[in-house]
């Protein structure tokens, strides 16, 4: 009989483990993970927009248990301080431009060198998407304490537009002063052409072309319309692929790691599958933004493929391996890139 009471108090016991380990695996599968996106664009922008597809259709696959706070317009951070928020988990996914990450490897702007300029945007599309834009990725991550979802986002071909010279031809630079996002590249390559590059932040942007300060912007069309900059003086526009920027979307590891891995085989699909859609919304508004500023007076004027790879070869490409050497680029993946465009 003591026996028997003996083997029923095990069983007992090992019930009621059984029962505590299920109700904590149901506890785990029913956890809510809750993080915030930080961008500092405005809703109607088309990183937005695709931000906004992408949270509803993570909610959708996850069952809302993925939940996305989403902050734009620079509600929590600017692009250009998101990398240390990013950094310290203060939040958990942001997606910079590639420009503004030059700082934490110059390996992001790579892209945007000389032996890109006036290319077809297959050439840096089909690059960032391939090998070279992995190890770009995994090569942020590890300095932001980061992971990479995917691919990136595609922003704009960045055109120039000037208040009161319509500019056909290289000499057409000389002496005039362009303003400029940032960075080393875009700099270089408006000096190659014999202008002057100055930086001035977006909001001041208006104020400077009234002012005189700058003759001419660097640019997207979407932005240039957005901002009414037209109204601002701008009277025309080269479109001539100076370069094409991207975003680059960084997911914090301090959120990344507390996620099972069903989930986040559930981000990066959904992830993947939103891209394409983000890309046709930047193409879109970047052709509505041209028809609206060509109903407004502005004009646009693009050269030939031919002439742009003229211009590149014969002015832009002899600064390239300076640029490459002052900013410590990585030689392998410049190589990777140069075989890419079979250089």
């Amino acid at each position: 009989m003591k026996e028997a009471l003996k083997s029923l108090r095990i069983v007992a016991v090992l019930v009621t483990l059984t029962l505590f380990m299920g109700a904590g695996q149901v506890v785990a599968a029913e956890e809510v993970f809750e993080f915030k996106i930080s961008v500092d664009t405005a809703p109607s922008a088309h990183r937005n927009q695709a931000l906004v597809i992408f949270n509803e259709e993570l909610q959708k696959r996850s069952h809302g248990k993925l939940v996305p706070k989403y902050f734009h317009s620079g509600q929590l951070y600017k692009d250009v301080h998101v990398s240390k928020a990013l950094r310290t988990g203060t939040v958990d996914m942001a997606v910079p431009g590639n420009w503004v990450l030059e700082g934490i490897d110059t390996s992001a702007n790579i892209i945007m060198l000389p032996m890109f300029f006036g290319q077809p945007l297959k050439v840096t599309e089909n690059l960032a998407d391939g090998d070279f834009g992995k190890t770009v990725n995994e090569r942020l991550g590890k300095k932001l304490g980061a992971i990479s979802p995917g691919r990136w986002f595609w922003q704009a071909e960045i055109s120039t537009f000037f208040k009161n010279k319509k500019v056909t031809k290289p000499e057409d630079f000389k002496g005039l002063k362009i303003r400029i996002a940032g960075g080393a590249v875009a700099a270089t390559m408006y000096e190659a052409f014999g202008a002057t590059a100055v930086l001035i932040a977006y909001p001041d942007v208006a104020m400077a072309l009234m002012q005189g300060t700058v003759d001419g912007i660097g640019s997207a069309v979407k932005s240039v319309e957005s901002g009414k900059l037209h109204e601002a003086g701008l009277n025309y526009c080269l479109l001539w692929r100076s370069s094409s920027s991207y975003y680059i979307p960084m997911v914090s590891l301090k959120f990344w790691n507390r996620l099972p891995p069903d989930f986040q085989k559930i981000f990066k699909e959904v992830w993947e599958e939103v891209v394409p859609r983000q890309r046709e919304l930047a193409h879109n508004e970047q052709r509505e933004a041209q028809k609206f500023l060509e109903s407004k007076g502005m004009e646009f004027y693009q050269p030939s493929d031919q002439v742009l790879a003229k211009w590149r070869e014969e002015i832009a490409m002899p600064f390239q391996d300076k640029l490459i050497k002052e900013l410590k680029m990585d030689p392998a993946l410049v190589q990777m890139a140069k075989k890419a465009l079979g250089m």
